[in-house]
């Protein structure tokens, strides 16, 4: 049988983490949502980083140690979930992802002062709902998404594999008591070795494919960049073909939809005439803003013309097209832009239509806009549909 150090093993993921803070420290962006996310994935380095402490431990400390460390990494796998979520486009508000991520680790420090049972089986309770709560997360977001790049896959499959490592040790937990290991890691002999392997490597493969899963959108947004609306940053409506019809192309051997949205911002020329159009331009670029935090990034968001937004956003059906034109108009009507005139409160109509495989971009775009003009007839501020056509 493979003979595994765990203590060794405790250590080895400390200074991965120090790793994987190097290579994020790498990455430089002004895209507050990967910002916010990369931030995040930095606290969670850090905290698993302190595992590196177990080097300092002597033989009657290590078990103390130990269980201090234990804590430190139960803090940063929840910090990992969160900047994954983050990432993806799924916000989390700030106070709940610190509240959760600091009961964690008062959850791990508390039970220390449990007998040796206790500890343990609370020790396996926490990190079993974890791993459990971010490998079902992160399933969900990335199979919704109808799309998946690498790194997030291979991110799964290590959430999935601990997930089911540490239900496995919870029934032994539960199932066999003591002798307990001064590591606390208590596990059956075959999935010993696995365990360890897996909690020495973890780090520095999340940091590896976080720093790929980043760069990747970053590279992204890049192009984006250079096919953008000056005034807006989303994308012209020359970017919209190039990068639309490549979208529509892939999506032409996937069994999701592809929604076309069109937006009109209601009475803007009233604004306009009302505040100017500097004042205009700020609406314009807040509403940007507004609709973009609502998206996710396999999303296309495009200044159309004037006041007029197309988005195209790959779906699984008719009713998450539904949910995010309402979301998106909901957004916008309840978030005021905030000018040196005051807040200016606007709304948008939204048509939606559903890409077809005998159509062309601009034939799913002129269905959106016949529903938008739907919905600016019907008293605006609402969302008109296309029924989908299934191939």
């Amino acid at each position: 049988m493979l003979l595994i150090d765990i203590l060794t093993c405790y250590a080895t993921a400390g200074i991965g983490s120090v790793v994987g803070l190097g290579l994020l420290a790498l990455i430089q962006t002004d895209q507050p949502r990967i910002m916010h996310a990369l931030n995040i994935y930095r606290w969670a380095f850090a905290s698993l980083a302190m595992m590196s402490m177990i080097i300092l431990s002597s033989p009657e400390t290590v078990a103390t140690i130990s269980k201090v460390v234990i804590g430190f990494a139960g803090m940063g796998v929840s910090l990992l979930a969160w900047a994954f979520r983050q990432l993806n486009g799924r916000r989390t508000l700030p106070t709940l992802g610190v509240v959760v991520t600091c009961v964690v680790g008062a959850a791990l420090w508390g039970a220390a002062f449990l007998p040796d049972p206790f500890y343990v089986r609370t020790m396996a309770a926490v990190f079993c709902l974890v791993s459990v709560a971010m490998a079902v997360d992160q399933g969900w977001l990335i199979l919704r998404s109808a799309r998946g790049h690498l790194s997030e896959l291979c991110l799964m499959a290590v959430a999935f594999v601990f997930s089911a490592i540490w239900l496995a040790m919870l029934w032994h937990a539960i199932d066999t008591p003591g002798p307990y290991p001064n590591h606390w890691l208590h596990a059956p002999a075959w999935l010993l070795p696995m365990a360890g392997l897996g909690f020495a490597l973890l780090p520095l493969a999340v940091a590896a494919l976080a720093f790929t899963t980043i760069n990747a959108r970053l590279m992204q947004q890049l192009r984006a960049r250079a096919l953008s609306d000056e005034l807006t940053g989303c994308l012209s409506r020359r970017g919209l073909r190039e990068l639309g019809g490549r979208m529509l192309a892939m999506q032409q051997h996937n069994p999701s939809e592809v929604a076309v949205l069109m937006l009109d911002l209601d009475h803007f020329k009233a604004i306009n005439d009302r505040y100017g159009h500097v004042i205009g331009d700020e609406v314009l670029r807040h509403v940007t803003h507004v609709l973009r935090d609502r998206l996710r990034e396999d999303a296309l968001l495009a200044r159309y013309g004037g006041e007029e937004f197309t988005v195209l956003l790959p779906v699984r059906d008719a009713r998450e097209a539904r949910g995010v034109a309402e979301r998106l108009r909901k957004a916008v009507e309840s978030t005021p832009c905030e000018t040196k005139m005051g807040p200016i409160r606007c709304t948008v109509s939204i048509g939606v239509s559903f890409h077809a495989d005998a159509n062309t971009l601009e034939d799913d775009i002129s269905q959106a806009d016949h529903r938008l003009y739907a919905a600016k007839q019907g008293g605006r501020n609402r969302v008109e549909f296309v029924a989908p056509t299934l191939g």
